[in-house]
């Protein structure tokens, strides 16, 4: 090559010096910390997307108001000799009410009954009262009574909640699902061929009043002071009170929602009001249905699965037990803000599957029982906190983070450190405790979740120390990925446990722009110009100048051959980026072409 370089298949002298060839783009390693501060928002958030919600996290719950998490709830395990395993498919539902300062249980035809509200002592189910046709499809409530509905099988029944007296409530009237409502019983009919038809207790004579809706209606309950009826394709409420002259009812159900759809057989496996809000299970997740504001309307209220295994209101909670799309078990509590994981048992496993949620009302102070398939153990949770002794710990749990990608998705980056912030501004537990030892431990994960690295881990002896900081070096030979997860686990609590209020990771960020070339040089245009070969330039200066100009003003894409053309013989495709051309002597410039050229190119 008988040049320097050839630019557009023009060739040029570079000045000595000026040449310099370089990458284009940033530089990589940039510095950065990537923190969740807050956890008001709960779990269920599988890449980080707002700064207060994790992963699904068994075993912890809001504490500080949403600004930490701690082990929660409180779980024990109980074996009852009276009642029977339940069955797991939705004909198997478990029904159940509170009544009189008691919890009924519905178990096939029999009816089953806790101690008391104020009992501080659980002793189990007793047998109450027997059906003498069933299964009890439902459980309600009517002038001081439990109400037993058994479907098309028998007459719904009354049971006096203390003497067990059962009385028929009206003459054939079969029903599958029903609530108490201004003194007044509200039912399906369960009567062949009357399954869209609802019916309402209104007097001795009449004795009730009905309404024909568009389908069979699937499930029943009180919301905003009215009746939600769900039917296999409608929502309805119904309001009004009995009229004291006529004896009907005064009002039709009010027309709510219409899905176009319907219903499968797990659609509707429960229908709760929770919060001022409606809450269901429909095409395979929660629903919920909020009557004003914004976003007023149905929609999806962020947990989803195969089957839904039953739902109730406790402890101030919506509690919702579902199986997932991994077929694991999972119990999953709604605060109004956020989804907090009670339990996820893996499939198989004996006994795993978690049922039928029913309210206890502080019986036994607890505050909600869940039954396991198969199995005549059930678990009883206590959610609400009483004193240091009946508190809401659970004995182990962790928190895991979302994937953490700070902000930068597309970008891996080399995980440097990781650390863990615990906080309290007063005690949480119990400051005198027996109790001299809860372990914590710090871990990290850069594949997903899949594997987690033990970083760090934390003896605490002292219930009364209120803040602990911990941190731990990344081995830097496998944490470079995309994605960080941070776990906390919490082992051997009873009754204090340190507040988890902050998880961080420091990183550097590998930037990964296009691999591409820069160069920067100097051309020298002049006049008589001796090339690399030892001939002359035959453009003059001038002319050499005016083709560089040219060749950026076009814009174009131009052929490169560099200084080391003749050994590599690579062509590069580049474009001007920067052209600047300086005259030594302005006078001289018309009558001699002699001047400087700096040159830009940027490989594309």
């Amino acid at each position: 090559m008988p040049t320097d370089i050839t630019l557009a298949g023009q060739g040029y002298m570079v000045v000595p010096g000026s040449y310099a060839r370089a990458h284009d783009g940033l530089a990589e390693g940039r510095a950065g910390r990537v923190s969740q501060r807050d956890f008001f928002g709960g779990q269920h958030r599988a890449i980080q997307l707002e700064r207060d919600r994790g992963w699904d996290s068994p075993g912890v719950g809001p504490a500080l108001g949403g600004q930490g998490v701690e082990p929660w709830p409180n779980v024990t395990a109980f074996i009852d000799t009276v009642l029977p395993a339940p069955g797991v498919l939705p004909s198997n539902r478990r029904p159940s009410v509170q009544c009189a300062g008691f919890t009924f249980v519905a178990a096939g035809s029999v009816l089953y009954k806790s101690a008391g509200v104020t009992n501080p002592t659980w002793l189990g189910f007793t047998s109450f009262a027997t059906m003498p046709a069933g299964p009890i499809t439902d459980l309600a409530t009517y002038q001081g009574k439990v109400v037993c509905l058994l479907g098309s099988a028998g007459e719904i029944r009354l049971v006096d909640p203390v003497s067990a007296a059962i009385t028929i409530m009206l003459a054939g009237a079969r029903g599958k699902f029903g609530v108490g409502y201004a003194r007044r019983l509200v039912w399906s009919d369960a009567n062949t061929g009357q399954t869209d038809t609802l019916r309402m207790l209104t007097g001795p004579t009449p004795a009730q009043d009905s309404r024909e809706l568009d389908s069979d209606i699937m499930a029943m309950s009180l919301f905003e002071g009215r009746v939600a009826i769900a039917t296999k394709s409608s929502l309805y409420l119904l309001g009004g009170r009995v009229n004291p002259t006529t004896g009907l009812w005064t009002t039709d159900p009010e027309p709510l929602f219409s899905g176009g759809f319907t219903a499968a057989e797990n659609d509707f496996a429960f229908l709760l009001s929770y919060g001022g809000r409606l809450y269901t299970w429909l095409h395979n997740q929660v629903m919920e249905y909020r009557p004003t504001g914004d976003r007023q309307g149905w929609r999806a209220a962020g947990i989803e699965g195969r089957r839904c295994l039953g739902a109730c209101v406790a402890g101030g909670l919506l509690i919702v037990a579902i199986i997932s799309r991994a077929e694991d078990s999972e119990l999953w509590a709604w605060d109004g803000q956020g989804w907090w994981c009670l339990l996820s048992t893996p499939e198989g496993a004996a006994g795993a599957m978690r049922c039928w949620p029913a309210h206890l009302g502080g019986a036994g102070d607890r505050d909600l029982v869940v039954f396991r398939g198969g199995a005549t153990t059930y678990d009883l949770y206590r959610l609400v906190w009483r004193t240091k002794a009946l508190n809401t710990y659970r004995d182990s749990g962790s928190y895991t983070t979302s994937l953490l990608d700070a902000g930068e998705r597309d970008k891996p980056k080399a995980w440097r450190k990781v650390g863990a912030v615990f906080a309290a501004p007063d005690p949480r537990g119990n400051v005198a405790s027996t109790d001299t030892l809860a372990q914590m431990t710090l871990l990290y994960s850069v594949d997903g979740g899949a594997t987690f690295i033990t970083a760090a881990q934390i003896n605490q002896t002292s219930p009364t120390q209120r803040l602990i900081e911990v941190d731990a070096a990344v081995l830097s030979d496998v944490a470079t990925s995309r994605f960080i997860q941070l776990r906390v686990t919490w082992a051997t609590v009873t009754d204090w446990a340190p507040v988890l209020v902050g998880l961080w990771a420091e990183y550097e960020l590998f930037e990964t722009p296009a691999r591409r070339r820069r160069w920067e040089m100097q051309v020298r245009a002049r006049d008589a110009a001796t090339r690399r070969d030892g001939t002359p330039e035959p453009r003059s200066g001038r002319q050499l100048a005016t083709d560089l100009w040219a060749a950026w003003e076009a814009g174009t894409t131009l052929q490169f051959a560099d200084i080391d053309h003749e050994s590599t013989a690579t062509t590069y495709a580049v474009r001007i980026v920067g052209l600047r051309e300086t005259v030594a002597k302005p006078a001289d410039a018309g009558r001699w072409g002699e001047s400087t050229i700096s040159l830009v190119l940027v490989e594309v």
